[in-house]
């Protein structure tokens, strides 16, 4: 079978790594696999060269054309609609998120199968007024190429961030908390550095901290891993956490919990190597990619191919136009967002400033005191000086002086006289 995975952009996220994840195991069944994005960053072209695959970029319009596809995954609904225009093809849709871009195509007939990847996802896909066949299968990991590379330590000392979306004031938070433990911070996502294999980086830390698939992945390497990010957290997985957790996607909106800097201290304090033992066998048990693949290759099987239509390719454009609105806004949102931190780390550090140029001028002005002090005693000893230059002037230019003048000389020599080895007449 001939399988064409087309997203919307192709960046190095989750859709990305999910499509990166499947291709492969399709490929290791004997299928061939083609990856097509609207357009594609250099990390995503990067991600798809490193693992061999064919990416193609351009408008999901083009798609109609093309005769080399057997069936579609698909992960936005301008590609799902463009390639219905003229060809026959059976398709899958694979929902990630809420976003608009995310949305299955709905005006399509018959409508392609939806794959929920979580509880939460597979809810919003069953409210569809065109009410889709809704599949659940969980996140795919492979388990060949993540796995654990050494046991868990007894105490922790280093923890990741490994995500996306964590906000500067949330990071704050964690940095107050693993500062105070004495544990070591970093982090790993698209607003510190990113990483096309970030299994050293894991494998580096005791404790990964947070969303979705990073979890995933945090404890398929044998790491304890905690749900927290910038739509709250749950704490801990574990085996009595991890059927809530996983049905909510690791979202962070699992449980009433309120995660601050508090909790963040006081669960990072009760840190227990085994919790990375669990994860592993958690995601060996239910998130093999192998049987998601056989499961989604199924689905793809059975799956109607919609009936071709002229008019897709008109209401694919409108989709895309959309869905480049609804991304122009995220992206507005997020270039606000960290605008807004820089102006406050640059209102921090002016503060900073202005204290510290504060008491340099307070130290300045007790120099200067203790300068102006030191002038006046040393123009009061040079006045003094100046006085006794003046007196003994006079003295010299007195009457008295001039008359005694030979009674000093007789002295001086008297003097001289009694000194030792001095001769006596």
């Amino acid at each position: 079978m001939r399988v064409l995975i087309a997203n919307a952009r192709f960046l190095l996220g989750g859709s990305e790594t999910y499509a990166i994840t499947v291709g492969e195991q399709l490929e290791r069944l004997g299928h061939t696999v083609a990856l097509f994005a609207g357009e594609a960053s250099a990390e995503g072209r990067e991600l798809a060269d490193s693992r061999g695959f064919e990416l193609s970029t351009g408008d999901p319009a083009t798609l109609a054309e093309r005769d080399d596809v057997d069936a579609l995954v698909a992960q936005d609904a301008a590609s799902a609609y463009a390639l219905a225009s003229r060809a026959e093809i059976p398709q899958a849709f694979v929902m990630h998120g809420f976003a608009s871009f995310e949305h299955p195509p709905q005006g399509l007939r018959p409508l392609p199968p939806v794959v929920a990847l979580n509880d939460r996802i597979a809810d919003r896909a069953a409210a569809f007024a065109a009410r889709p066949e809704v599949v659940r299968l969980r996140q795919p990991i492979d388990l060949w190429r993540f796995r654990p590379t050494g046991p868990a330590r007894p105490r922790a000392r280093r923890v990741l961030a490994f995500s996306n979306y964590i906000e500067a004031d949330r990071l704050a938070m964690l940095e107050s908390a693993c500062e105070e433990l004495g544990l070591e911070l970093t982090t790993m996502g698209a607003r510190s550095t990113t990483s096309l294999t970030p299994q050293q980086r894991i494998a580096d830390a005791d404790i990964v901290v947070g969303y979705g698939r990073s979890i995933l992945e945090g404890m398929v390497m044998g790491r304890a891993a905690y749900v927290w990010d910038h739509g709250g957290g749950d704490g801990w997985v574990t085996p009595g956490s991890y059927p809530a957790l996983e049905g909510n996607g690791f979202a962070g909106a699992a449980t009433d919990a309120m995660v601050g800097a508090e909790r963040l201290r006081e669960d990072f304090a009760a840190y227990r190597p085994e919790l990375g033992a669990l994860g592993y066998d958690l995601v060996r048990k239910h998130h093999s990619a192998a049987r998601h693949t056989e499961e989604l290759v199924k689905l793809l099987e059975r799956a109607p191919a919609p009936r071709p239509d002229p008019a897709n390719v008109t209401v694919g454009l409108l989709v895309r136009s959309e869905a480049r609105a609804e991304d122009d806004r995220i992206r507005t949102g997020f270039q606000l967002r960290e605008k807004a931190e820089e102006t406050e780390a640059l209102r921090v550090e002016a503060e900073a400033l202005r204290v510290e140029v504060g008491e340099l001028r307070s130290r300045l002005e007790e120099v200067g005191e203790a300068g102006e002090a030191e002038r006046q005693r040393r123009l009061a000893a040079e006045e003094q000086l100046r006085a006794a230059d003046a007196r003994f002037q006079a003295l010299l230019g007195s009457a008295s002086w001039r008359l005694t003048a030979p009674v000093r000389l007789l002295i001086q020599a008297l003097r001289g006289l009694r000194r030792p080895g001095s001769r006596r007449p």
